[in-house]
């Protein structure tokens, strides 16, 4: 395998975890950014922990994991009280304010970063990583097919009408905040042993931006369109010659406002998603009775 495939699987995978990780509070209409700096305090902790500490990969990622909840529940019950555009905007403005301090800190690396993680080795490391997909995606469909997944189904009709039906809409966007930032810092921890460490610069405000472009143009109500949509948006830019690569933030922007304007749905829809699976499980019924 060489370094190129390796990284476009390993990061590729990531990011769907972290457009996964979006996706859940979009189902109830909330533009919550928890899982940006989540994945930032998650890097930087799995770091911290295994070079100073010296904790093992499993510590590490329970350790950031446990930390990141703690720090995501503070602001939560708050935040589940506002909703909509101050979500979004108290979530950027955390994100920022944790990016900051990793950069002005320097028992985090300040702004040269923290390196010295020991590699695993790539096919172990790409092993626990596609683990985490499954599981992650498998939780996310259960979700959405479940009573939860009706819940936030009637929320995004409208909020009004769900709280008729009894559903407690502050509990609801409690839970996904949490669940959210879990993934968030699942992704970080990931990232730092992809990389070996962590430097600010890879939690700015590109992170949001192709963040976001993976989840509205995938779908942001299926979890199926960031399936493709991730390795997609990331192998582009790396294939693109090196003098547009330093483009790549206008591609990842336009392609985000050409969406919202002509597609807002995503190229996967719930419509189109149900379509293929009603047709697979035709194909596989036909296939079993021959």
């Amino acid at each position: 395998m060489t370094q190129f495939q390796f990284f476009f699987l390993e990061f590729s995978a990531i990011y769907i975890l972290l457009a996964w990780a979006i996706y859940l509070p979009f189902r109830a209409n909330q533009p919550y950014f928890g899982p940006f700096y989540t994945m930032c305090l998650g890097a930087y902790f799995a770091t911290y922990s295994t070079i100073n500490w010296g904790w093992p990969f499993w510590l590490t990622l329970i350790g950031a994991v446990a930390f990141c909840l703690l720090f995501s529940l503070i602001p939560a019950f708050k935040l589940a009280a506002l909703g909509g555009f101050p979500m979004l905007i108290a979530t950027m403005a955390l994100f920022f304010i944790v990016q900051t301090a990793a950069r002005n800190m320097q028992i985090l690396g300040g702004r040269h970063g923290l390196f010295g993680i020991p590699p695993l080795p790539p096919y172990i490391l790409l092993g626990i990583t596609y683990g985490f997909v499954l599981i992650i995606g498998f939780c996310v469909y259960r979700l959405d097919h479940s009573h939860i997944g009706r819940a936030l189904d009637a929320v995004l009709f409208d909020q009004h009408v769900a709280a008729t039906l009894g559903i407690n809409m502050a509990k609801l966007s409690i839970h996904l905040q949490l669940i959210s930032s879990a993934i968030g810092a699942l992704a970080g921890v990931l990232y730092a042993n992809t990389f070996g460490g962590v430097f600010h610069e890879a939690f700015g405000f590109p992170l949001i931006l192709y963040g976001m472009t993976i989840v509205i143009f995938g779908g942001m109500y299926t979890m199926w369109g960031i399936i493709i949509a991730a390795p997609v948006l990331w192998g582009v830019t790396q294939v693109l010659p090196e003098a547009l690569k330093a483009f790549s933030i206008i591609i990842y922007g336009a392609l985000l406002i050409v969406m919202l304007l002509l597609r807002p749905s995503g190229i996967i829809d719930r419509k189109m998603a149900r379509a293929v699976s009603g047709g697979s499980r035709a194909l596989l019924k036909r296939v079993i009775g021959s």
